[in-house]
């Protein structure tokens, strides 16, 4: 079982669906990553989005991989 857990980021503005296709972060598990997730969107220094110039904002993602299921 590899489960993986990873911070992503979009943009903000509501009027702009920018998603970024790679991911900000790998984590060791998801407590970790949603921790990471909201460090970054409070932090004040926030990447801009490259096609309308808003804030990016974060979120955790966790993709879980079951045992026994093909």
């Amino acid at each position: 079982m590899s489960n993986r857990y990873k911070v992503r980021a979009y943009c903000s503005s509501r009027s702009c669906e920018y998603v970024r296709k790679e991911d900000v972060i790998q984590a060791i598990n998801y407590e970790t990553a949603y921790g990471l997730a909201i460090l970054y969107n409070e932090s004040p220094a926030k990447p801009r989005c490259p096609l309308c110039g808003g804030q990016m904002a974060f979120y955790s993602h966790a993709i879980i991989e079951e045992v026994g299921l093909s």
